[in-house]
């Protein structure tokens, strides 16, 4: 939790909820868990307006709560979610990624938009308030999301805070162990721990199951189809369990997010084939992925074959590449062809040695050989047609060869051979790259492309001094103190001092530069949450810059029919506050896709 990102889902807060809501929030994100009373007295709020407005926020997990077994309910306390929070940020990315993978028709644009608005909905609920052939279509489309993951079920702990489920679940397993002469009381703890750790896991990997919220279709006909069933490993005969209370699952847009940055880094780095090559990679890897870290111990691989198979038969595999040695095998093919030729016709030198004088034995080795010759056509024939079935084959693992080529950028790792090959992903191996990809990036941009160099060259040698790095870099001293200290005020360096004596003298001290990766993405992360809050900020204030048409905006029959309702100069004061908007919003969304480079993935 960061002070900009407490900035700035308090005014994403305000602007869409209110007010109210934002007080109370930005209560709880001072003063930390507060039960209803506190809440009142800091915030100088009645006590039912509070009650009102927790209503919605509890609903949407913006505030968790959480309630002593051995205390009343009326001791409940509160506790802000800043991440929950944070995925309003996000919420418009939702939609347009569900738009551009199901049709408007499907009515799952609809359901994302619903539970954007209300947090979560039971299934019974939300299929009851409509009629019956629009509840056909929406039973279908929350199955087919179940089954994506892209929707989930909520149990009522994830309405707690982690932390108070955790130590709920360590006190249990800690009164279970007996105490004991031979057992001192750290090792009955360490027990404890390492059984709540183990039970706790479970229980936050509830719903990786691919069944979840899904219970077998009547009469075994299930509303998915076939391409969904292999696309998610769920069964073809499942529906949606009508008493499950849905959600969004914003972990596994988050994995969709992070296959959007590598796709277009293949892209930038590679090739646009080879871009859509490893997007199909990453989308037969994508059901067993659930969130972007802490996913599973066991590595996931895809094979050859199951690529091949999930490729548009559009993409041109061997347009981006030059590959010799398919040509060096049609011109082998026809070479053996002309031979072939030749022996029919009787010029081929070899078949045309023949003596009168060798008789009759002669005529049947010229016909065995004409017999080996037919059997060869056939079996030159079946290997032309084996070889060009099996060129897209090659030319898509030529394809793979080169995403899994580069050692400091490895997309992707080839563990055997079963199914043409089997490859994998190491995302930590290469998220953790990535990173260093876009912190250099963001170097350059702010520092110039000198103490990028030099930042690379401290990363590699890990602690260096002035002079060592000053020769490495082929700089005089003079000309990188300055960017050494520019980098150093950013957070990018650190710098140890080591002394050669006792007494600590500067002069007998030596000065390492050293790279503390985990604490430079962290400021640079609190950089981009800052620059975000000055863009909402900057957007609420072109809105209050008119407030006569905004307010008249909020009215339904002037939404309903703008062009009627408003003046010419009020559409164009509108025009201009919507492209401001429109530039701001933009903008947010490539500093979210910072955000989730750097603490996210």
């Amino acid at each position: 939790m960061s002070q900009y990102e407490e900035e700035l889902v308090v005014l994403l807060l305000r602007d869409i909820y209110g007010d109210i809501a934002a007080t109370v929030v930005d209560t709880l994100l001072k003063y930390g868990r507060l039960t209803l009373q506190l809440i009142s007295r800091y915030s100088k709020l009645p006590l039912a307006t509070i009650q009102r407005v927790l209503v919605p926020l509890v609903q949407n997990r913006f505030v968790l709560y959480w309630v002593d077994e051995n205390a009343g309910s009326d001791n409940a306390t509160y506790l802000a979610s800043t991440r929950n929070m944070y995925n309003i940020v996000r919420s418009g990315m939702f939609v347009s990624f569900v738009l551009d993978r199901f049709p408007d028709t499907s009515g799952a644009p609809d359901i994302v938009k619903n539970l954007l608005l209300y947090g979560h909905i039971r299934a019974s609920d939300y299929l009851a308030a409509q009629s019956a052939s629009q509840a056909a279509v929406s039973k279908s489309a929350i199955t087919l999301l179940l089954q994506r993951k892209l929707l989930t079920t909520l149990r009522r702990h994830e309405f707690n805070p982690q932390s108070d489920l955790y130590m709920r679940i360590f006190k249990r397993r800690l009164a279970a162990i007996p105490r004991s002469k031979a057992v001192s009381e750290s090792k009955r703890e360490t027990q404890a721990h390492s059984e709540a750790t183990e039970e706790f896991s479970v229980l936050k990997r509830v719903h990786d199951d691919i069944n979840d919220g899904l219970v077998a279709a009547a009469n075994g006909i299930g509303s998915s189809s076939k391409r969904a069933h292999s696309l998610t490993g769920s069964s073809p005969s499942k529906t949606i369990d009508e008493s499950a209370v849905l959600a969004l699952n914003h972990d596994k847009f988050a994995v969709h997010m992070r296959a959007q940055i590598l796709r277009h880094l293949v892209a930038q780095r590679i090739g646009k084939v080879t871009a859509a090559v490893y997007g199909k990679v990453l989308d037969c890897m994508e059901p067993k992925l659930f969130r972007c870290v802490d996913n599973t111990d066991k590595a996931i691989t895809v094979t050859s074959l199951e690529v091949l198979r999930s490729l548009d038969a559009s993409i041109e595999l061997a347009s981006a590449l030059a590959v010799r040695s398919s040509k060096k095998r049609s011109r082998s093919a026809s070479s053996r062809a002309s031979k072939r030729q030749k022996r029919r016709h009787g010029t081929d030198d070899s078949a045309g040695e023949s003596d009168n004088s060798m008789g009759s034995s002669n005529v049947s080795d010229l016909e065995s050989s004409h017999r080996h010759d037919d059997n060869e056509d056939g079996d030159d024939e079946d290997a032309d047609d084996n070889f060009a079935n099996s060129s897209r084959m090659e030319h898509l693992n030529f394809h793979l060869a080169l995403l899994s080529c580069n050692q400091s950028l490895p997309f992707i790792t080839k563990v055997g051979n079963k199914g043409g090959g089997e490859w994998t992903i190491d995302f930590d191996v290469l998220t953790a790259r990535v990173r260093e990809l876009e912190y250099d990036k963001l170097i350059t941009q702010k520092q110039g492309a000198i103490a990028c160099r030099l930042l690379r060259i401290i990363r590699d040698k890990g602690r260096i001094d002035e002079k060592q790095l000053a020769r490495i870099a082929l700089l005089p001293p003079k000309d990188i103190r300055s960017q050494l200290t520019a980098l150093h005020e950013i957070g990018c360096l650190d710098l140890q001092e080591v002394p050669r004596g006792t007494d600590r003298a500067p002069s007998r001290t030596y000065y390492l530069w050293y790279h503390k990766p985990k604490c430079a993405y962290a400021l640079m992360t609190q950089a981009v949450l800052k620059t975000m809050v000055r863009c909402y900020a900057r957007v609420i204030e072109e809105r209050g810059r008119r407030p006569s048409v905004m307010a008249k905006l909020l009215r339904e029959d002037v939404r309903l029919d703008e062009l009627n309702m408003l003046t010419p100069a009020e559409r164009e004061e509108v025009r201009r506050v919507r492209g401001v908007e429109e530039r701001f919003i933009a903008h947010m969304a490539k500093l979210d896709n910072l955000v989730l480079i750097f603490r996210d993935m």
